[in-house]
């Protein structure tokens, strides 16, 4: 009894110690509007389709109509992007045709089925989850894995791909 204990204490601990509501390291956004931004992503080339679930299990594709795609790949900009989708309307990805992707592929899976997952369900808004690290190396861009990374479509041709780090940079990529 005395090491579930223990084990539920230290989990707790990395959990709680995992959730701040420190901000982002403030960064001016970046723009890309030409070249390639990684081997998946490259402006004025088509987007590879994807399928990812949600965190409820419901399956969300890449199609024609998506105009942004979200990534975020670290607990910091997961919770900003947390922050500012809270203020929002129920609809707000939805109205705007965006998926929003987080990546949780470093997150070790006990945490993420006890506890992240479930309250991510608590969000009014689809969260897609890439939980393998292949599915998530695949838009990675490594050199911004600290920023949000808005990339803005047309038929699912890439136009650009923007790094953002703060919740009015957010709000203008987006609106």
């Amino acid at each position: 009894m005395k090491k579930i204990f223990v084990i539920c204490s230290v989990v707790i601990s990395l959990v709680l110690a995992g959730c701040s509501n420190k901000e982002v390291e403030q960064k001016q956004p970046v723009t890309i509007t030409s070249g390639k931004i990684n081997d998946t992503i490259v402006i004025n080339k088509e987007l590879k389709t994807f399928v990812i679930k949600d965190q409820f299990g419901i399956e969300h594709t890449l199609t024609n109509k998506i105009k942004k795609v979200i990534f975020v790949y670290s607990k910091s900009t997961g919770h900003l992007m947390r922050t500012y989708m809270n203020k929002q309307p129920i609809d707000y990805l939805d109205t705007r045709d965006i998926l929003f992707v987080a990546d949780i592929s470093g997150m070790p899976s006990i945490i993420a089925n006890m506890f992240a997952i479930p309250d991510m369900k608590k969000s009014k808004y689809p969260i897609l989850l890439t939980k393998e690290k292949a599915t998530s190396q695949i838009f990675k861009v490594t050199s911004q894995k600290n920023a949000i990374m808005i990339i803005t479509l047309d038929n699912k041709i890439v136009k650009k791909v923007q790094f953002v780090t703060t919740s009015q940079d957010i709000k203008k990529a987006i609106d």
